[in-house]
């Protein structure tokens, strides 16, 4: 009994401390900061190359479960890629972000209002802050981040340039009282998986009720592995929609770029 005790205690250890970040040391800092309208806390990270004569594209990456993930895991995993790439990125703190245990709906769907709010003000508040292209910003969402990704970008396509949803949860509740326009059928979504991932069912299911709603531009792809963040496959995806202006930007500013692929 005792030793079944221990090796409960060992998984629930392993759980809290979530995913190890293997991810490349980014060059820079990253920020722990405040958004002054909504009081929410985010993690931000800026290359150290960041210059403000240059628009930049800003990814707006959502944290899965609490203690499985956080914001400051969901920057520190891709502040290599903004690195090489030339993008701003940040990292909200989340409430509705419940991928484990049961919930009660309408407080779920309080906090997910809430987080909504949160998103849409930190694009305005970065975007006071920082050149950013309002044609370049990505929202993805990793695990329980989806609920947000989904809620977010639906409602307000015209303010995203793409969704990534990576290994994500789903809620068809949640896509049945989204109001779908001509914009929101237009925009790109890319949804992954894991062949061994728990979540695989509901990135099925998710992709196969947005195609049925006439989502076209809607792709998928199952790849081998597990419940896994994947920078560089949510990389690949955007670079697909940078236009030449980003993708020359380092070039432009005479930063020498890595000779391995990263």
């Amino acid at each position: 009994m005792q030793m079944r005790q221990s090796v409960v205690l060992t998984c629930l250890v392993l759980f809290a401390a979530g995913c190890p970040v293997m991810s490349p040391s980014p060059e820079g800092k990253l920020q722990g900061l405040t958004d002054p309208a909504t009081k929410a806390d985010y993690t931000l990270y800026v290359p150290p190359w960041y210059r403000p004569e240059e628009s930049w594209p800003l990814a707006i990456t959502l944290h899965g479960t609490y203690l499985y993930d956080g914001p400051r895991r969901q920057v520190r995993e891709m502040a290599y890629l903004a690195d090489r790439h030339g993008f701003i990125l940040a990292a909200p703190e989340l409430d509705s972000v419940q991928g484990i245990l049961p919930v009660y709906k309408r407080l779920w769907r309080r906090d997910l209002e809430r987080d909504r709010k949160v998103v849409l003000s930190l694009i305005d508040t970065l975007s006071a802050e920082y050149n950013i292209d309002p044609e370049a910003i990505l929202l993805t969402g990793f695990s329980a981040g989806g609920f947000v990704m989904y809620d977010v970008g639906l409602r307000h396509p015209e303010r995203f340039q793409m969704l990534i949803a990576r290994s994500t949860n789903t809620s068809i509740d949640l896509l049945e009282n989204v109001h779908f326009t001509d914009s929101a059928r237009q925009l790109p979504i890319f949804l992954f998986w894991g062949k061994d991932d728990p979540a695989s069912k509901m990135g099925w299911r998710a992709f196969e009720y947005l195609r049925s709603h006439r989502f076209f531009n809607t792709k998928k792809k199952e790849i081998t592995g597990g419940h896994w963040r994947r920078p560089g496959i949510t990389m690949r995806a955007w670079l697909e929609r940078w236009t030449s202006y980003h993708r020359d930007k380092a070039k432009r500013l005479g930063r020498k770029m890595p000779t391995k692929r990263q």
